[in-house]
């Protein structure tokens, strides 16, 4: 187990290192308490983590020295000498393989050195590395004079950054092996563990980086380990992008990101070794002539600093920069050697990651674009296949003039159930041509060589409604000088059609269910019943289904009329009409008075087209009329009424502050009405087809699916 030999005032202590934290200072509530006046209460504290054991200064008022050097936090390695005033504390960490004695120097007590715990080796074990130490004499001085170690250890070091690949890294780290093994010198032997262990380390992230394929996690990667390798307190990894340097990494020793890195580094040093792309190694940033003059060195109150470029052949992709602003002379060549080395691998990676990204980012761009192209495709065959459909109508319709969705839809409908006998009831607004619809109904169906009649339910007095639907018999009441046939047995064979059912009195709606439900009509004073064979089409401008909830339409004559159902859309729904139906009437215009069809200007057909007509085509057929008649040749704006040629000009109220909202509600309310405005007109173009509404809007089907939820605009959808 890890422990602490405290040497105080002529004393030794020794104290295991068994908690999580270890707090060390004058105050008797510490693990460990010293006496040194110099030691603050609360002065330093041991951690133990995953890395090993680290002691961090709790920002104690003289500071923690490591081996001579003051540090903020430090890792600590077998036989490092904490210094705290006078007093000295060693980390000693007892060998798994032995371990060598020593005298400290302030004390005749025998010291334990601890000796570096050796990892798996990677060549065969040696003879000679465990020959008693006499053989070992006699073995020296049979054997030429060695290359002195860091001169040989360069030497392997220059054979690596040559061959710049994993295998010469595991060639150098068996190299370093043998020489932990046979050669034991104590001067040498934390400096030979250290390296092996960075170049191991070093095979272990070029590894990895290599396998690494996302360019963020990859400089995450990058920048931990360097930080690691080289005990730095903060790394940036710095990236030339679009001509300025921009910083895509800032971590801490603790692996935390730092904040504001923008702040926190020296752009005069960066923008040095990335213009030259060469590396910047001081000791004290401060204390050095040719970086004490940048501003940003002295704000920052740098101290220990190393930068190396990051490069590809000759292109810099940008830098590496670790700094330490609390210790000086912190970084040696032997990291810069490193960094410089392993920079030269991350920056192929980095290089490598980056294509393959593009590549991966085009690849999604060429997906999305041949999903557009096939979602083109699919909109121009379902075209291909409306228009064929309009084409493959089995009847014609020139009396209804229209070719948008909402009317091919309505013909559709009218295709199905034109050979039928079934009763279709047309709901509409006033004007829409529900007439129209009926007649077409008629004269494309079986029953056309039979009579067509039509009758308008809200224009009859209730008192007459009776005896004009079944007719009457001489002498049923004054008036009635000869017997009279009604509209049910004028339509014999053929069709009735009843318009603005909605308006037929209640108790003339329980004769007219009779009628219905048993095929037969009894003369008003009349005795007989008489067989009758119509075909009804009803049509309202109210809500059939509204008029039953208040009872005003019985709920079973509802049922009898309405066995299929034909909306008629407003004009207002179906605008891309209008050029059709100008052009229509004026045509029929000119037939009528045999003269030249009159034309209409842009602007007028614009104003046309914005105007929202309540009155339906009624009302712009009336319109066409007046316009033309008052036109001299051309039908221009001037021509056309007030209300139309103001239409392009109308806007909502704008909203008052005065409610006590605010700025922000008063707009986000507003942009929710227009929103949910457009997103209904959508609905209604494309007929309530979700899909085709989504493509008007140029939104994804789930987007307008929210929308809908949103504004609650299924109570909206026609029934």
């Amino acid at each position: 187990m890890p422990r602490l030999v405290v040497h105080e005032g002529g004393e030794r202590r020794v104290y295991p290192l068994t908690a999580d934290i270890t707090p060390i200072g004058r105050s008797p509530n510490n693990l460990i308490q010293i006496r040194d006046v110099k030691s603050s209460r609360e002065h330093c504290q041991i951690e133990r983590t995953d890395k090993g054991y680290k002691l961090v200064d709790l920002e104690s008022q003289n500071g923690t020295l490591v081996n001579g050097t003051p540090v903020n936090q430090h890792y600590l390695r077998p036989g490092d000498r904490i210094e705290i005033g006078d007093t000295a504390i060693l980390f000693e960490v007892p060998a798994e393989e032995g371990a060598g004695e020593d005298h400290d120097a302030g004390n005749d007590a025998k010291v334990t050195r601890p000796m570096p715990r050796r990892r798996r080796r990677l060549l065969p074990f040696r003879r000679s590395a465990v020959l008693p130490a006499r053989e070992k004499q006699e073995q020296a001085a049979s054997e030429p004079a060695a290359v002195p170690l860091d001169e040989e250890l360069r030497e392997l070091v220059d054979a690596w950054i040559e061959a710049k690949g994993p295998d010469a890294i595991e060639e150098a780290a068996v190299v370093l092996d043998e020489y932990f093994l046979d050669r034991t010198g104590k001067s040498r032997v934390a400096h030979l563990v250290r390296m092996r262990d960075n170049l191991l380390r070093l095979l272990e992230i070029n590894k990895a980086i290599n396998s690494e394929h996302n360019l963020k996690r990859l400089l995450d990667r990058i920048m931990d380990t360097m930080i690691e390798l080289t005990n730095a307190e903060r790394g940036f990894l710095i990236m030339v992008e679009a001509g300025k340097l921009n910083i895509r990494v800032a971590r801490n020793f603790d692996k935390e990101a730092v904040r504001n890195p923008e702040f926190k580094v020296s752009h005069s040093i960066a923008e040095e070794v990335v213009k030259a792309g060469k590396a910047v190694l001081t000791a004290d940033a401060q204390q050095d002539a040719k970086l004490s003059a940048a501003y940003s060195v002295t704000d920052l109150k740098l101290r220990s600093v190393v930068c190396v470029p990051f490069k590809v052949r000759d292109h810099v992709l940008g830098c590496l920069y670790l700094d330490n602003r609390f210790e000086t002379g912190l970084f040696s060549e032997d990291d810069l050697w490193l960094l410089e080395a392993f920079s030269e691998q991350a920056a192929i990676a980095i290089e490598t990651t980056r294509l393959i990204e593009d590549n991966l980012v085009k690849q999604e761009q060429l997906e999305r674009l041949t999903k557009l192209q096939d979602e083109k495709l699919e909109r121009q065959e379902q075209d291909i296949k409306q228009k064929q459909a309009q084409l493959e109508l089995k009847y014609t319709y020139h009396n209804i003039v229209g070719r948008s969705k909402r009317i091919q839809d309505v013909f559709h409908i009218l295709d199905r159930v034109t050979d039928s006998d079934v009763p279709v009831l047309i709901e509409g607004e006033s004007g829409t041509g529900k007439e129209l619809v009926g007649r077409a109904i008629h004269f494309n169906g079986p029953r056309k060589k039979a009579r067509y009649v039509s009758e308008n339910c809200a224009a009859i007095p209730e008192t007459l409604l009776e005896s004009e639907m079944f007719g009457y018999v001489r002498g049923a009441f004054t008036g009635a000088n000869e017997d009279r046939k009604g509209l049910f047995e004028l339509a014999h064979g053929g069709t009735l059609f009843l318009d603005e059912i909605g308006d037929m009195p209640v108790e003339m709606q329980k004769k007219l269910l009779r009628v219905l439900q048993e095929g037969e009509i009894r003369r008003v004073g009349g005795r007989d019943s008489i067989k009758v064979d119509v075909r009804i089409i009803s049509a309202s401008n109210k809500d059939l289904a509204e008029l039953v909830k208040q009872g005003l339409f019985r709920e079973d004559l509802y049922y009898r009329v309405n066995v299929v159902k034909v909306r008629m859309p407003p004009l207002r729904e179906r605008k891309e009409d209008i050029p059709l139906l100008v052009d229509h009437f004026l045509k029929t215009i000119a037939t009528e008075a045999a003269s030249a069809v009159r034309e209409v200007d842009k602007e007028a057909l614009r104003l046309l087209a914005a105007y929202p007509w309540p009155g339906n085509v009624r009302e712009l057929e009336n319109e066409i009329r007046r316009a033309a008649a008052l036109a001299d040749g051309r039908i221009t704006r001037e021509i056309l009424k007030e209300e139309v040629q103001a239409a392009s000009a109308t806007r909502p109220p704008v909203p008052s502050l005065a409610g006590g909202k605010t700025f922000k509600d008063i707009v986000r309310e507003e942009t929710e009405r227009v929103e949910r405005e457009l997103v209904l007109q959508a609905l209604r173009d494309a007929a309530w087809v979700k899909t085709e509404a989504a493509r008007l809007l140029g939104v994804s089907r789930p987007t307008l699916d929210e929308k809908i939820k949103l504004y609650n605009l299924d109570k909206e959808r026609p029934a």
